[in-house]
């Protein structure tokens, strides 16, 4: 084989720059701390690699989603405590309106309390939350959820529960519709209290029930005052927020006296002069509460007492709903960090799978790249001596 001058230039500067690719290549594993930089290094750690990092970020989502949850279920655990405090404030009022000696003036005061009460309340129904959505509206996060004057608030929202993704398999509530917390407070099972007038006869008595059963839409929320004058039954309704009772179109039937979806037997109602005051709670809290502070403002035959008994039965309904809403975002939270802790344990064998997968040996990579280093140098010299043989460097 002929040995020419170009190619032992050519093999020697193939050999240098392959030397320098291999330290650059050890160098650059040395400062980044991964073994594999190119799928080429590795193809099938760096395939797994992939995997390993897909699914890395994806158990990064979820611990994001798992903080905002988090913090949308603390604001609504916040709200509920909330409700609870002025649900239970309320409760000690109307025990403190029970009381047989106030003057009418004096519960007049404990009305205007309680309706600043309702106020905070339903302020706090119609809640925002950090994003501008109101909390308690379902699904129809831009739609005031608690709409109307006091007597008449009624629900806007939906039934919808908006939930995020926290798992590959779990999709946490982090709101409720209002109509769970405020507008169904109670079931209407014995939601009706018939409380007989302060000055009737000895041995009168009633009994009501809705008709039909269970009541239609409108039978409920009411506060009506039955008298019997010796000739006729007569009912009024006390309608909150309206300064007159409304009289109510009444028939009597034998002895059942049938009125806005209600059957009263009056058969042990026969005295004139006798009266009762009949209460139809509803599954909504503000017509509850309402009708209440009603009481405070206009005492019909029963007294106020009747107001005061109907008021700490359906705000005990009202706590209890709260608990039992709050019961479940505890244990929602509860169940958000045991997933946080789990996240966190998937993160550290992702990035152990990652490092068997992809880190270097610094102790290895280091004595390769002295290796390399020194038959780089190797190779200058040598070059450098070959290039410099010349015949003509003999000839005298």
């Amino acid at each position: 084989m002929r040995i020419s001058t170009s190619m032992i230039y050519d093999k020697g500067v193939g050999t240098i720059q392959q030397l320098w690719s291999s330290i650059l290549h050890a160098q650059q594993e040395v400062a980044t701390g991964r073994r594999v930089l190119t799928p080429a290094d590795d193809p099938i750690a760096a395939s797994r690699a992939l995997d390993v990092n897909k699914s890395r970020t994806i158990n990064a989502q979820y611990k994001t989603n798992q903080d905002t949850s988090t913090d949308d279920l603390r604001l609504l655990e916040n709200k509920l405590m909330g409700m609870g405090d002025i649900l239970q404030y309320m409760r000690e009022n109307a025990v403190g309106a029970g009381n047989g000696v106030l003057s009418q003036d004096e519960l007049k005061f404990f009305a205007t309390d309680m309706r600043s009460q309702f106020d905070s309340l339903l302020s706090l129904a119609n809640t925002k939350d950090v994003a501008g959505n109101f909390l308690f509206s379902g699904y129809k996060a831009d739609v005031q959820p608690f709409q109307g004057s006091y007597g008449n608030i009624t629900y806007a929202g939906d039934q919808g529960t908006r939930t995020i993704q926290v798992s590959s398999a779990r999709y946490m509530p982090v709101s409720l519709p209002g109509s769970d917390l405020f507008d169904n407070t109670r079931t209407l099972d014995g939601a009706i209290n018939a409380f007989a007038g302060s000055g009737n006869s000895a041995g009168a008595s009633v009994a009501v029930s809705f008709n039909p059963s269970p009541p239609a839409a409108g039978d409920t929320g009411h506060r009506y005052d039955v008298s019997f004058d010796g000739t006729n039954y007569n009912v009024i309704e006390y309608v909150p927020g309206t300064p007159m009772p409304v009289t109510v179109p009444a028939t009597l039937s034998g002895s059942t006296l049938s009125f806005n979806g209600l059957d009263m037997d009056v058969s042990n109602f026969t005295t004139a002069g006798d009266s009762f005051e009949v209460f139809t709670a509803s599954k909504n809290v503000f017509d509850n509460l309402a009708i209440f502070i009603d009481t405070l403002e206009k005492p019909g035959s029963s007294g106020v007492i009747s107001g005061v008994k109907f008021a700490i039965d359906n705000i005990d309904c009202a706590l209890d709903t709260e608990l039992r809403v709050r019961a479940q975002v505890g244990s929602q939270l509860v169940e958000l960090e045991q997933l946080g802790n789990i996240n966190s344990d998937m993160d550290t064998q992702y990035a152990d799978t990652l490092g068997r997968l992809e880190d270097c040996d610094y102790a290895e990579a280091m004595s390769r790249l002295t290796l390399l280093q020194t038959s780089l140098q190797a190779s200058q010299l040598s070059f450098m001596r070959v290039s410099g043989l010349s015949l003509f460097n003999y000839l005298q």
